[in-house]
């Protein structure tokens, strides 16, 4: 039986790490949880030979070698496989693949025959035949050294030699594409970390998995994880031990056409993280730190409920666009708690590390704020985010790690205005509350009482950048610009779909020209979601932070007010939702 979670344990993985104690829960955990799930998918079979076969081969490497089981059973995809044959889709060759792979770590000598439909026959952290001809194949193992052969045994195709742990070789031929690994290490301990780019039970991300690399391409990826990991060690140790304990894994996924770095992980494999190959290792580093956020989250989830199951998507991710249900929240919080840790150690490298720092810091005190607030959470979801939300206070504090006043700014700017857009895209007022308002701005009333409710709108899965238009990319192009504009061409955020003239006097510091560009603006396009942006920030810079607050909590409001109001003046609007004096007139 697993050890229960105590509450300092608890409370050591909600601060953004966890303690010895906690990770060996959740260690554990999932190792039982995956025994759990290969037996009940293995019933599920019925009576079929072949699983019969591979249960016994299991049991005989289990006493054998329980740990070379152990390593085998922990493969993350094993608890995907194990979901789907629960729910129907039973791949029994599967099962027999896992059980001649521990054999094998074992040292067992077998002979054990399984099914190849596709030609290509792969022994989970072991590795892969490819072309062999569909049908069955025979897989035999004596002290280590296994063949693979389809047909008539002299029909062999792949062959893998013992290595000095009895573990197959990691060298290649004859059909043999053997995995490949790397090895992680800490003052606790060391961890085996298989480069799964072979198991067929690995397509479980938003982006497809990469096929088998290449020499070079796979050697890059493993020279990148082990500069990566020794930063890591070095600066973020408590993150060291946690990936030491929980990744078993990485899966290279394809890239996308933007050449950006992408990384997932996945319920259904949680000791796995799935990413692109780099460019370099400071953001291999980061890509590692978020998603073992995601794998720890996940492990105790699996554990003890932290939030109710479902929920409407009605919550604002910092870095997202869409709105979110109150686990996925929880979820982007936690992991930008590591992303923030990891500027938070780069912050003097620069304005521009400086920046992302500070930035992910007060995003992820935005998302713990509404986390905080929310009903749906359970007493120790209410805890979790408390240790959340201490981590991140005391970051804030500038006693802790105290940040240039002008990248103070440009954050505010930048966050501001994603909560604007925000609004914009998602929330809209009930049509009967914008008439009564809008009859009493005609009739020159005060603004009535009480807030109209906003229905929150379901939208496609939508990333947020960090300032990458409008003002907010003037403002933070302006802060981190370190080099001149090369042959003429325009600095990132420039040209047709850049910043215009408005967002750019902005940013040099000309907030009265830029707030009457705006209000120029929307007075003509109440949709121009840019100049809502700007107008928010340009107000708070005026002396107006009133109508900068309504902006940033009801811009919807405004909009659909302008909508029914021909013609009004947007500043003098929003300060009427705020309840502020009347805006000076338009200039």
């Amino acid at each position: 039986m697993n050890a229960p979670l105590s509450p300092a344990a608890l409370a050591s993985l909600a601060g953004g790490h966890g303690d010895p104690a906690a990770l060996g829960v959740l260690y554990a955990g999932q190792s039982g949880r995956r025994r759990l799930l290969t037996v009940a998918a293995a019933r599920s079979a019925g009576t079929d030979p072949l699983v019969r076969r591979s249960l016994a081969l299991l049991t005989d490497a289990e006493r054998a070698d329980p740990a070379a089981v152990a390593r085998v059973l922990a493969h993350p995809p094993v608890t995907g496989w194990a979901r789907a044959a629960l729910g129907g889709h039973v791949d029994t060759g599967y099962l027999a693949a896992l059980a001649a792979a521990a054999a094998t770590r074992a040292g067992l000598a077998f002979e054990l025959t399984l099914p190849c439909p596709d030609g290509v026959l792969v022994l989970p952290t072991i590795g892969g035949a490819s072309g062999l001809a569909g049908g069955a194949v025979t897989v035999r193992a004596a002290a280590g050294a296994i063949s693979v052969a389809a047909g008539h045994p002299s029909a062999a195709v792949g062959a893998a030699v013992p290595a000095a742990d009895g573990v197959a070789s990691t060298a290649d031929g004859h059909g043999w594409l053997a995995a490949r690994s790397l090895t992680l290490t800490t003052p606790g301990g060391t961890r085996e970390v298989v480069v799964d780019d072979q198991d067929p039970w690995r397509h479980r991300y938003h982006r497809p998995p990469a096929p088998r690399l290449d020499e070079a391409t796979a050697g890059r990826l493993v020279w990148l994880t082990a500069q990566a990991w020794e930063w890591i060690v070095a600066r973020l140790p408590a993150h060291a031990d946690g990936l030491r304990v929980l990744l078993h894994s990485l899966v290279p996924l394809r890239a996308p056409v933007s050449g950006n770095p992408v990384s997932a992980t996945s319920r259904d494999a949680l000791g796995a993280i799935a990413l692109s190959v780099p460019a370099d290792a400071p953001t291999l580093a980061l890509l590692l730190v978020h998603e073992l956020q995601h794998t720890k989250l996940g492990a105790l989830l699996d554990l003890l409920p932290l939030h109710g199951d479902g929920g409407p998507a009605r919550y604002r991710a910092p870095w997202r666009l869409d709105p979110r249900p109150v686990g996925a929240l929880l979820q982007g919080a936690y992991a930008h708690l590591g992303v923030a840790e990891v500027w938070r150690c780069r912050r003097r490298e620069g304005l521009a590390a400086e920046f992302e720092y500070a930035y992910w810091r007060e995003q992820t005190h935005r998302a713990v704020v509404q986390l905080a607030g929310s009903p749906e959470l359970t007493a120790a979801g209410r805890a979790f985010v408390a240790g959340m939300a201490a981590t991140v206070r005391r970051w804030r504090d500038p006693a802790d790690s105290p940040v240039d006043g002008r990248v103070e700014a440009a954050v505010r700017d930048v966050a501001d205005g994603g909560t604007v857009r925000w609004a914009l895209a998602n929330l809209s007022p009930d049509p009967d509350e914008v008439d009564r308002l809008a009859r009493a701005w005609r009739r020159g009333r005060s603004r009535p009482a009480g807030e109209p409710a906003a229905a929150v709108a379901a939208a496609p899965a939508r990333p947020a950048l960090p300032g990458d238009r409008g003002p907010e990319a003037a403002v933070r192009d302006r802060l981190v610009r370190t080099t001149p504009r090369r042959g003429g061409q325009p600095h990132a955020g420039e040209g047709p779909s850049g910043p215009d003239r408005d967002d750019l006097a902005y940013a040099a510091g000309d907030p009265a020209r830029a707030l009457a560009g705006y209000r120029r603006r929307l007075a003509t396009d109440p949709d121009d979601t840019d100049a809502w942006v700007g107008l928010a920030l340009a107000a708070r810079r005026t002396g107006r932070p009133a109508v900068t607050g309504a902006l940033t909590g009801r811009a919807d409001l405004a909009r659909a007010l302008c909508r029914a109001l021909a013609g009004a003046d947007p500043l003098a609007v929003a300060a009427w939702l705020a309840e502020a004096p009347d805006a000076d007139p338009m200039t």
